[in-house]
């Protein structure tokens, strides 16, 4: 071994010489790439029993000739095993939850972790979530010929990592049979109603608010090594050289001032950023068969038993979810579960017994992930019929009563038991000043309320789903009396409710609208006000007006003519408690979390036109405006931790 690493070392500083090794392009600000030692099993968090092994480095080909690279922990006895892998672009997964896999690996299974193709000096080329199904049947297929593998495979992960598990679980590998699927929203292209193209758009609007993410750790440019290695220096070159930086530091002050700048497009050249795949998707749109290439469609059916997992103040809920329920209702019962949380991204496990979400407490959100992992893999890898199992498919924590509950489905405004709440004023709805109403009757006298939307000053977001690009930017629940209090944010109250009114489920909006531009968005959050006054905010979405038919044409609008727009559907899990009032915001900015709309006919991207518009929503009478909230019966029981 001592005569290997010597000679790799001789190889490495020859290429190195010789210039041969360099990465594939030169971003501006490339991800580092020092020479340090590979991690052992205790720097990963891995503790291997007595006599268990790691193999490192190991060289995973794909069909295409590309080599993966990939760590293998191995029980301490011998034989074949079930096999838990870890596809990921990050530098470890599995390093972040050491106590479950050290658990996985003293029960028996096996853990392999494999680097996606072009990250972390596996070869290929990088792309988000690239060849997720093709570079995933390989990897199952070689670890099926693996004389450790017993045959049985499970996936795990969360956010990327769980993402590429959805296009391949689509393809029902006989060898795939369970996985572990949390956050994964970005692997999702469509799901029912829903085509956010993988958390990218919303409404027909670019997701801005986690653009920081794919500038600062979506690099297209990585290290490579000389493809003619064989897998043996490859693997002694890989150990010596594991780049220690997956991200590119880029100051976030820097994004509050290129947030702004225009045409967005160039965003990322204004924030010194490397070169990533957002110019590619905004030029692609929200509505390309493209989008379908590595992310799972309405006409792909999972049946790997899934354990699945969503945050509510993460963008990957809502298609997420939809998607589950889709597969919930194409599999047997019990092999398809989600755990819904008011909680962050990719923040399962981490709640503690006095949690909040932003500004807002929670109670004990605390629940035993690992046991429950372990259960569900040991039933579908094992057989083992005593591992428990879920009573019901969906479990959720409640805001506002901060309890875990169970249901047997997500259930829909509209389609099962709903309450309605319709907006009214006397035109005069803007700020929380003002006279906007939410009233269950439905007004008999139509009414207008206006406000004035320039994108030179947006409504600047204060908590919501994942938001970044900014220093003023943080993910959850927060206080929005500051913002009500905008002359271009128009705010309807209910009156104090009588009763505890529990809604969980997917939300409805409808708005009668219009405008002097032939382009612009409508934003709607809704939120819960305290008796106290605080405002918190539960959910938000947004459509663009050039989008209100489909996604896949423009139809631009007509000065003061009326149009009637439903923007995609909100997902929330809370109780509004006696003596709180429901409240509905509609605006027409709500950023950075949303891209802006310029107010013209022209690509909002590459655009650098910008016009005020003058926005209006009309209701009572022949013109509809409304907010459906799916309401629930809780279970009586409190659900154990």
């Amino acid at each position: 071994m001592m005569r290997r690493i010597k000679r790799s070392t001789a190889i490495l500083l020859a290429l190195a010489l010789s210039g041969c090794w360099t990465p594939v392009a030169t971003p501006a600000n490339p991800p580092a790439a020092p020479a340090a030692p590979a991690a052992s099993a205790e720097q990963t968090g891995i503790t291997l029993p007595k006599g268990g092994r790691k193999l490192e480095t190991e060289q995973v080909r794909m069909r295409d000739g590309a080599r993966l690279n990939a760590d293998v922990y191995l029980p301490a006895e011998d034989g074949k095993f079930p096999v838990v892998l870890v596809r990921t672009p990050y530098k470890t997964e599995i390093g972040r939850k050491p106590t479950f896999f050290n658990e996985l690996i003293a029960q028996g299974y096996a853990v392999m972790q494999e680097h996606e193709r072009g990250r972390f000096l596996s070869e290929g080329e990088m792309r988000m979530l690239g060849r997720a199904d093709e570079d995933g049947w390989d990897t199952l297929e070689w670890i099926t010929k693996q004389g450790w593998s017993n045959g049985k495979v499970a996936t795990y992960g969360c956010s990327s990592s769980a993402e590429n598990q959805l296009k391949l679980a689509s393809l029902n590998h006989p060898a795939h049979k369970a996985m572990i699927a949390y956050s994964a929203g970005v692997g999702v292209a469509e799901a029912g109603p829903f085509t956010e193209q993988g958390n990218f758009w919303r409404g027909g609007v670019w997701q801005q608010g986690w653009a920081d993410y794919f500038y600062s750790a979506m690099p297209l440019a990585w290290a490579q090594l000389p493809p003619e290695l064989s897998d043996e220096d490859r693997k002694a070159l890989v150990r010596a050289n594991v780049q220690e930086r997956g991200s590119v530091a880029i100051p976030v002050e820097r994004f509050n001032e290129t947030r702004m700048h225009l045409p967005m497009i160039d965003m990322g050249k204004a924030s010194k950023a490397p070169d990533t795949e957002i110019e590619e998707y905004l030029k692609r749109g929200p509505k390309n068969p493209e989008w379908a290439n590595d992310r799972v469609v309405n006409s792909d059916v999972i049946k790997v038993p899934g354990l699945w997992a969503e945050a509510l103040y993460d963008i990957s809920s809502r298609s997420t979810v939809a998607f589950f329920e889709k597969t919930r209702a194409e599999n047997p019962a019990g092999n398809q579960n989600i755990i819904i949380t008011n909680g962050p991204h990719c923040g399962y496990g981490r709640e503690t017994a006095d949690f909040k979400i932003g500004d807002r407490p929670l109670g004990d959100a605390r629940f035993d992930y690992n046991a429950r992992q372990i259960a569900w893999l040991n039933h579908w890898m094992k057989d083992d019929k005593t591992a428990p199992m879920p009573a019901k498919p969906v479990r959720v924590y409640m805001a506002g009563i901060n309890q875990w509950k169970e249901f047997d489905a997500v259930p829909w405004a509209g389609k099962d038991s709903s309450r309605t709440f319709n907006l009214t004023s006397n035109g005069k709805a803007n700020t929380s000043s003002g006279d906007g109403k939410l009233v269950e009757t439905a007004p008999a006298s139509a009414g207008t309320d206006t406000f004035t939307y320039d994108p030179k000053n947006p409504v600047i977001s204060h908590g919501g789903e994942i938001s970044g690009v900014g220093t003023d930017q943080e993910d959850g629940s927060f206080d929005q009396r500051e913002i009500e209090k905008g002359q271009d944010v128009l705010v309807y109250t209910s009156e104090p409710l009588s009763g505890d009114l529990a809604v969980f489920g997917y939300i409805e909006t409808e708005l009668s609208v219009s405008s002097s531009a032939p382009d612009t968005d409508f934003t709607v959050k809704l939120v819960d006000v305290a008796p106290d006054g605080t405002a918190w905010n539960i959910a938000d979405s947004i459509q663009r007006m050039r989008y209100r038919d489909g996604e896949d044409k423009q139809v631009f609008m007509k000065p003061g003519e009326t149009y009637r727009v439903s923007p995609p559907q909100m997902l929330a899990a809370n109780v509004f408690l006696k003596g709180h009032r429901i409240r509905l915001e509609v605006s027409s900015s709500n950023f950075p979390s949303y891209a802006r709309n310029l107010n013209t006919a022209k690509d909002p991207y590459t655009s650098t036109e910008v016009q005020v518009a003058t926005n209006k929503v009309l209701h009572g009478g022949a013109s509809v405006s409304k907010i459906v909230l799916p309401v629930v019966t809780l279970p009586g029981v409190d659900l154990p931790k």
